[in-house]
C-alpha cells in the first residue's frame, strides 16, 4: 500500500535534526499496512482478543488501528471489548508515554485510509484521534519538531472531523493562489503522493465538486480540479484519479455551459484537460462510462466544432481555393445546431498540416488509404439521418443515408478510398450526371451552395437563407 505520510522527521522541512536531537521521537517510516495489520491481528488472536492480557506487546497495542479492518470483512472490528479498551484506555494512557507521536501515526493513517463516516466504530476512532491529537502534549510535541504543516491539518483544517474535515480541505485547495501547486501543498503538510488516493481525499474531492456554479465556471476552479483529478501527470502511468467520481467530475465542469457558451479560453482548457483524462467522448466510450448525457453531448458538440475548425485550417495550409466558402457554408449549419457529429479523413500532406495546427496532438483523425492527391482531405458530417462527405481540392460533396450499408462509419482510424467515394441513391444532380456527387462550381455566386442548400432542405427539412451561407464581402 502506498505511503500516506513522509517519514517523521526525515520528510518534514528542516525537521530531521530537531526531531532526532530534541525528542528522539518520530512517526517513523510508513509501514506495510496489510502486513502490520495481519501481524497485529494474530497477536491478539493468540490471547482470544482479550483486552486484559499481558501477552501482546506495547507495539501490538499501538498498531491496533491497522488491524481493525482487514480484507474480506476480516479484522479486530467485531471485538468490541478490545477495541473499546484501546480507544478509551490505551490511547489515553499513551498521552503520558515518552513518545506519544508513535501512537498517533496508526490513528492518523487509519483515519485517512479507512475514512467511512457512516461506520460506528470509525466514528469512535475519529473521536479518539481528535482527543489525542488536540491534546496539548501532542501539539507541543509536534511544535517542538517544527511540524507546522501537520498541526495546520489538525487544528486549522480540522482534518479529524469526519464531517467538516473534507470540506475544509476542499476549500483550502480551491482557495489557494493559482500559482501554488498541489505538490507544494502536499509537501507543506508533510504528505506523500499516496494521500491523494486515500478515502478521505476522495471525499474532499467530492466536496469540491459541489462548489457553486459561478465558481465552477471560472478558470482557476477548472485548472485546480483538473490538476487534482490527474494522477501521475506527465508519465506513462497518467490516469484519472477517482473513477468513482467520473460522472460528477465531468458534470461539475461542463454543466455551467449546458445553456450558454464559455469563452474560447475556458472551452479550450476544458477540452484539453478532459481529453487527457477521459478521452474523446465521441468514440472513447469507456473513458466516459456513466457520465450523464448532457455532459457528453456538450463535450462532443465542442469537439465537433474543433474538428471542423481544424479541417478549415488545413484547407488554408494546403491552399484549397474555396476554403472560406466551405467554412461559411458548414458553420452556418453547425451554429444552427444541425450538425451532430464531425470527423476528418486526411491525405499525407493534409495530415502534416494538422500536425502544425494541433501541436499538442489532441485531435484524432483518419488516414485515407488509396491513390489520392496528398493534400486532399474529407470532412465527414452527420446531419439528421444523413452523412455528408465533403472532399477538398476539386473533390465532390457526397451524401448517403446513415442506414445504408455503404455508409462509412464515423471515427474509424483509416478508410479505403472506395469507402469515401461510395455509391449512393442520394443525388445532388437529379440524375443529370453520371456521378451523384456535387462539384463546387460558382462558389462566389453561391451556385453549389444553393444546390446543396436545396438538397438539405428537401432531405432534412432544414432551411437556411442563402445569404447566411455566403461569406460577407
Amino acid at each position: 500500500m502506498e505511503n500516506l505520510f513522509t517519514s517523521l522527521p526525515q520528510d518534514f522541512e528542516k525537521l530531521a535534526a530537531a526531531a532526532s536531537v530534541k525528542r528522539s521521537s518520530n512517526f517513523g517510516k510508513d509501514p506495510d499496512l496489510r502486513t502490520v495489520g495481519e501481524r497485529t491481528y494474530q497477536a491478539f488472536a493468540v490471547v482470544q482478543f482479550s483486552p486484559l492480557s499481558d501477552a501482546p506487546r506495547q507495539r501490538d497495542w499501538r498498531h491496533i488501528p491497522y488491524a481493525l479492518w482487514l480484507q474480506g470483512d476480516h479484522g479486530l472490528h467485531p471485538h468490541g471489548p478490545l477495541t473499546q479498551h484501546y480507544l478509551d484506555v490505551a490511547v489515553t494512557e499513551a498521552l503520558q508515554s515518552r513518545r506519544p507521536l508513535k501512537w498517533g501515526r496508526s490513528l492518523l493513517h487509519t483515519y485517512l485510509e479507512h475514512f467511512t463516516p457512516e461506520d460506528a466504530l470509525f466514528q469512535k476512532l475519529a473521536q479518539s484521534a481528535q482527543r489525542f491529537f488536540k491534546d496539548k502534549r501532542v501539539i507541543d510535541a509536534l511544535l517542538e519538531t517544527q511540524a507546522g504543516g501537520l498541526t495546520r491539518l489538525i487544528t486549522t483544517l480540522d482534518i479529524l472531523d469526519p464531517i467538516n474535515g473534507p470540506i475544509q480541505v476542499a476549500n483550502d485547495l480551491l482557495t489557494m493562489p493559482s500559482e501554488k501547486t498541489l505538490l507544494q501543498w502536499q509537501e507543506h503538510h508533510a504528505l506523500t503522493r499516496g494521500f491523494w488516493l486515500n478515502n478521505f481525499c476522495r471525499q474532499a474531492f467530492a466536496e469540491a465538486l459541489k462548489a457553486p456554479e459561478d465558481v465552477r465556471a471560472t478558470l482557476p476552479y477548472i485548472n485546480r480540479m483538473c490538476e487534482w483529478a490527474l494522477h501521475d501527470a506527465g508519465t506513462a502511468m497518467q490516469r484519472f484519479r477517482y473513477p468513482i467520481w467520473r460522472d460528477e467530475f465531468a458534470y461539475a465542469l461542463l454543466s455551467p455551459w449546458f445553456d450558454k457558451s464559455p469563452s474560447q479560453e475556458i472551452k479550450n482548457t476544458l477540452l484539453t484537460k478532459l481529453l487527457s483524462m477521459l478521452g474523446d467522448p465521441r468514440h472513447n466510450h469507456a473513458g466516459w462510462l456513466g457520465v450523464r448525457k448532457e455532459a457528453i453531448e456538450t463535450a462532443s458538440r465542442w469537439l465537433t466544432g474543433r474538428t471542423m475548425d481544424a479541417f478549415f485550417e488545413i484547407l488554408q495550409h494546403t491552399d484549397d481555393d474555396i476554403g472560406p466558402y466551405r467554412r461559411k457554408f458548414w458553420e452556418a449549419y453547425f451554429h444552427g445546431g444541425h450538425i451532430l457529429e464531425a470527423w476528418i479523413a486526411l491525405g499525407e500532406d493534409a495530415a502534416a498540416a494538422l500536425e502544425k495546427i494541433d501541436t499538442q496532438h489532441e485531435l484524432s483523425y483518419a488516414k485515407i488509404l488509396g491513390k489520392i492527391s496528398p493534400n486532399q482531405c474529407v470532412l465527414m458530417l452527420r446531419m439528421g439521418h444523413i452523412l455528408f462527405c465533403d472532399w477538398s481540392h476539386q473533390g465532390r460533396l457526397r451524401a448517403i443515408p446513415m442506414s445504408n450499408k455503404q455508409a462509412p462509419k464515423l471515427y474509424a482510424h483509416a478508410y479505403e478510398l472506395f469507402q469515401l467515394r461510395f455509391p449512393t441513391p442520394l443525388d445532388f444532380n437529379q440524375g443529370l450526371l453520371d456521378d451523384p456527387g456535387l462539384l463546387h462550381h460558382g462558389s462566389d455566386l453561391g451556385q453549389w451552395q444553393e444546390t446543396a442548400r436545396d438538397f438539405i432542405s428537401t432531405q432534412l427539412g432544414i432551411t437556411i437563407p442563402l445569404a447566411d451561407l455566403m461569406p460577407k464581402n
